[in-house]
């Protein structure tokens, strides 16, 4: 069970199809709009696919979060206003009666966090005529009140409601992931991780989210279960399996490791490099490699933060992953959980 907002129906819908001819599995999908009665509050969904995470915020308590497409903070005209706005001058010129939301939504507070850099917060707020609790809610508005000129909104509400879309230039740096919640009370969570992961494939649902002129996210390729590679040093692995293996039951990713002592790390790589295994080569590598950094540097990134598990050795990241998001992942997730570990 799926519940989406209105503005990412056209993607999410063309990804359901695929995802069930592909896995012959079923998707039963709600959407959230504020033109209609909204669905059941009493009912648990699965999965949450909000553009300001409201409803996800207010449902269970969330599993995790996929990354799917990224979304801009824009300025929202009706179709037919026939001057193109690039800049909070321009818009304040024009004298337009606007809107913005408030900060207790993600655009409101993407919005405030842009203007207050821009120092243009105040003198904004001043000339606005009302806030609305969402993007969601000031588009219909804009759609409904002939008072009502413009609104401050995520692009992706914009282009729901066939807006005209002003990208100002105090707005470049405002954008903020739409993710795919999946809920802790899901009857199902395995499925609603597959979709998400699905949705955040670059051959799969990411073709419908850029289809739809969305911003995409570096997502895994696809696979039902990913799977990591991952060369460990021998004097981590009494810290590190129990963290896998609860990385594992959380994100229903497979992790296979390889122990080996710290000096033989780098002859193993070495190895594979100059083979015709190169795909072989591990997707993570924590320990030091020595005097083979250099020579492995075409294919490994070293992470900027290597405290893992208690242990400061360095950890590597192989640069052309499958999986980096899941990859990722992983890394955070050992990071927080090693500070949880007495």
């Amino acid at each position: 069970r799926v519940l989406c907002d209105e503005a990412l129906r056209v993607p999410v819908e063309k990804a359901i199809i695929q995802f069930e001819g592909e896995m012959n599995r079923g998707i039963s999908l709600d959407f959230i709009d504020p033109q209609r009665p909204a669905p059941d509050e009493e009912k648990i969904y699965d999965l949450y696919l909000c553009v300001e995470g409201g409803e996800a915020n207010q449902a269970s308590e969330i599993k995790v979060a996929v990354p799917v497409a990224f979304q801009k903070l824009v300025l929202a005209t009706r179709k037919d206003f026939s001057i193109n706005l690039s800049s909070l001058a321009e818009l304040l010129d024009a004298d337009l009666a606007f809107a913005t939301c408030l900060n207790t939504s993600a655009s409101g507070k993407a919005l405030e966090k842009a203007l207050t850099e821009a120092g243009e917060w105040n003198k904004v707020m001043s000339k606005s005529l009302r806030a609305y609790p969402s993007s969601l809610q000031s588009a219909a508005a804009l759609s409904s009140d002939e008072e009502l000129e413009a609104v401050f909104v995520w692009d992706s509400v914009a282009r729901g409601f066939d807006l005209r879309i002003h990208r100002l230039k105090e707005l470049d740096g405002a954008m903020e992931a739409i993710e795919a919640r999946v809920s802790k009370e899901s009857e199902n969570p395995s499925l609603a991780f597959s979709f998400s992961r699905f949705l955040a494939a670059p051959t799969k649902g990411q073709f419908y989210f850029a289809e739809a002129n969305f911003i995409g996210v570096a997502g895994d390729a696809w696979a039902e279960t990913p799977e990591l590679f991952v060369y460990c040093a021998n004097q981590v692995k009494e810290a590190l399996i129990p963290g896998l293996e609860a990385f594992e039951k959380k994100f229903f990713v497979k992790v296979t490791a390889h122990f080996i002592d710290q000096p033989d790390i780098a002859k193993a790589l070495g190895l594979i490099s100059r083979s015709k295994a190169v795909k072989s080569m591990p997707d993570l590598v924590f320990g030091s490699m020595g005097k083979a950094n250099d020579n492995l540097a075409a294919h490994f990134d070293l992470s900027p933060d290597s405290r893992v598990v208690g242990e400061n050795l360095p950890v590597f990241v192989h640069k052309s992953t499958r999986f980096p998001a899941s990859t990722r992942n992983l890394l955070g997730f050992l990071r927080s959980w090693s500070k949880e570990v007495p």
